[in-house]
């Protein structure tokens, strides 16, 4: 008999675990697809637009900065990309889930003459047009991939859209505590 009640309850946890997984795998915000940036983002000292590709395991975005607010004087892109996983709700900011990105590719190009005049400032030599990947050695104000991994980021998906966690701080080191209010829109 007591075998029989250990099964039952077994049986009745094991149950209960798949459903509670079940429930949260919902709850998470669904990436797949392409994304991309609802209009030209405002980083102050330029402009941007984001594009993300998601796959169930992968992401990829390439970032492109542009001078002017019309988007018609390109800077530099950014390529990047490698396996993501979403867990948690978020303890702090209400509809986000936690999020790691870690990346096993970064490559920066100067899209003009005025992006390799830039980068040149900041110590780093580019070609107009060539992508410089990014291994060991950052470029300027964007690191190695041995220098800086990944980030830990939040996601949430509002009113089909999808927004990320503000940049302002270093995401290689800490969580951020609000969302962008840049949000990208299913392409």
């Amino acid at each position: 008999m007591f075998k029989l009640f250990n099964r039952f309850v077994l049986a009745t946890c094991a149950v209960l675990l798949c459903a509670a997984s079940v429930a949260q795998a919902q709850d998470v915000p669904q990436l797949k697809g392409r994304w991309a940036s609802a209009a030209l983002e405002n980083y102050g000292s330029h402009f941007a637009t984001r594009t993300f590709k998601f796959t169930d395991k992968e992401w990829k975005v390439t970032y492109r900065a542009y001078a002017d607010a019309q988007g018609k004087q390109p800077l530099f892109s950014l390529d990047v990309g490698g396996f993501y996983v979403l867990g948690q709700a978020s303890a702090s900011v209400a509809g986000a889930f936690e999020g790691i990105f870690p990346a096993n590719h970064r490559h920066v190009t100067a899209e003009s003459d005025a992006g390799v005049g830039m980068f040149a400032s900041m110590g780093c030599t580019l070609e107009k047009g060539k992508a410089l990947p990014l291994v060991g050695q950052g470029c300027g104000f964007v690191p190695g991939i041995m220098q800086a991994m990944g980030e830990y980021d939040l996601v949430a998906f509002k009113d089909g859209r999808i927004y990320f966690g503000d940049r302002a701080g270093d995401l290689t080191k800490a969580r951020p505590v609000a969302l962008t209010s840049y949000p990208l829109v299913r392409q």
